[in-house]
C-alpha cells in the first residue's frame, strides 16, 4: 500500500519530514520523529485498562495527524494470549481513529531478540512495545508500476 500518493505535485510536504533536493525515481526515504513506548497488562489478560487506553490514544492521535507515520505493536511471546493482546491493541487504534489497517502491523519476536529483551525488562511477559519507526523506505514497484 502506498503511503503517500504520488499524483500530487509536490510529494509529502509535511514540516517533520526530511526535505530532499530531488526525489529518486525509484524510491525515497522518508524520516519523522521516532515514538516509542510500552504498555502492560495484566496476568492472562487482553483487556485494555485506562491507562492503557490514554497511551494508545495518545498514538491514535498522532497516526491521525501525521497520515505519513505507522505504527508496529511487538510482543515477545507466542501463545494464543499474545495474539489476543496484539490484536485488542490493533482494534482499538483502527476503531477509534479510523486508521487503516495497512498502517499498523502486528509482529511476534524471535526467541533470540526475546532472549535480548529480557535482560531490560523483569514483566516482558506482559508488555507490549508501540513503536512508530523515525524512518521508512517507501520503493517502486516497476511491474506495478506504483509506490
Amino acid at each position: 500500500m502506498a503511503i503517500h500518493s504520488f499524483s500530487q505535485t509536490n510529494p509529502i510536504s509535511h514540516p517533520l519530514v526530511t526535505e530532499l533536493n530531488y526525489y529518486p525515481e525509484q524510491g525515497m526515504l522518508v524520516a519523522f520523529p521516532t515514538h516509542y513506548d510500552v504498555i502492560y497488562f495484566e496476568n492472562n489478560s487482553s483487556q485494555l485498562t485506562i491507562t492503557m487506553k490514554t497511551i494508545l490514544n495518545n498514538i491514535g492521535y498522532l497516526l491521525d495527524t501525521y497520515k505519513e507515520t505507522y505504527l508496529v505493536i511487538t510482543l515477545h511471546t507466542s501463545d494464543d494470549l499474545a495474539y489476543d493482546r496484539l490484536y485488542s491493541v490493533a482494534d482499538y487504534i483502527a476503531m477509534q481513529f479510523k486508521i487503516e489497517q495497512e498502517r499498523i502491523q502486528i509482529m511476534l519476536t524471535s526467541q533470540e531478540e526475546t532472549k535480548h529483551y529480557k535482560q531490560y525488562e523483569k514483566n516482558w511477559k506482559n508488555s507490549t512495545e508501540l513503536i512508530m519507526p523515525k524512518a521508512i523506505i517507501v520503493t517502486y514497484d516497476p511491474e506495478l508500476g506504483m509506490y
